[in-house]
């Protein structure tokens, strides 16, 4: 399969309780992951994360499925 770029942009609602899982997933797909920007927001209690993918479509559908299994979180992805 063909593998494609991919721009990802997740927010991270509740940061106290969430962030680690992210982590640990994102982790996961570092193989896959060129680029990951964070920008904390600790006065609210916010994360919003960056990434740059590259991967087929059955990478990036297991990432955005197992993303989205993860309550308080926002995701949007874009295929380059």
């Amino acid at each position: 399969m063909e593998k494609r770029l991919t721009m990802i942009s997740i927010a991270v609602k509740n940061r106290d309780k969430t962030y680690n899982v992210v982590n640990e997933l994102l982790h996961k797909f570092a193989d896959n992951i060129l680029l990951r920007v964070g920008y904390p927001r600790q006065d609210k209690n916010l994360s919003i994360i960056f990434l740059v993918f590259e991967g087929t479509s059955d990478e990036l559908g297991s990432l955005n499925g197992k993303l989205g299994q993860i309550p308080g979180l926002k995701v949007k992805s874009h295929t380059i």
